[in-house]
């Protein structure tokens, strides 16, 4: 079934202003794949939706809230993450591991943002130190990882008060 060009940019739009991909399809009754495709060519033509999409979240929020908001973001998604571990039965050594590679991802994360906002830095520097703690633990002690692991949460809480 061919779309409408209107369609085409009403998933556009609707993508750009902050709606994932596949709620932009849907709000259009267009596939994924259709819009995944559409999206594509688009970004051959030189239209890249993503950056669109960064430009207009700088523009509503400001550069200062956009980037306030992209460390939520990904503190969210560690958060997550670490729950869903919590409840997973996987053994405790892959558990383990998933939450040292997982730290390495925030630390990384950290480090990276800190360079473009200096007031992360105080962050970075302690998430880098919980990062080593887990990296420690994981190579001497598992059990006493498997002992902080439902304190990580709590943990990250108090280092994004006291730092963020």
């Amino acid at each position: 079934m061919a779309h409408t060009q209107e369609t085409r940019d009403n998933v556009r739009r609707i993508y750009i202003e902050g709606m994932p991909l596949t709620g932009a399809a849907a709000c259009c009754g267009v596939s994924y794949d259709t819009a995944r495709e559409w999206k594509r060519a688009a970004k051959e033509r030189g239209d890249d939706w993503d950056t669109a999409r960064a430009a207009y979240r700088v523009s509503e929020l400001g550069v200062d809230e956009l980037n306030k908001q992209l460390v939520e973001d990904f503190a969210r998604q560690v958060i997550t993450t670490t729950r869903e571990l919590e409840g997973s039965s996987l053994p405790a050594s892959e558990k383990a591991l998933l939450l040292a590679q997982l730290a390495d991802a925030y630390a990384k994360f950290s480090k990276a943002f800190s360079r473009i906002n200096p007031q992360f830095s105080g962050l970075s520097v302690a998430l880098d130190t919980l990062k080593t703690v887990v990296d420690l633990l994981q190579k001497r002690d598992p059990q006493a990882l498997r002992a902080l692991q439902p304190h990580i949460d709590e943990i990250g809480a108090v280092l994004g008060k006291r730092y963020g």
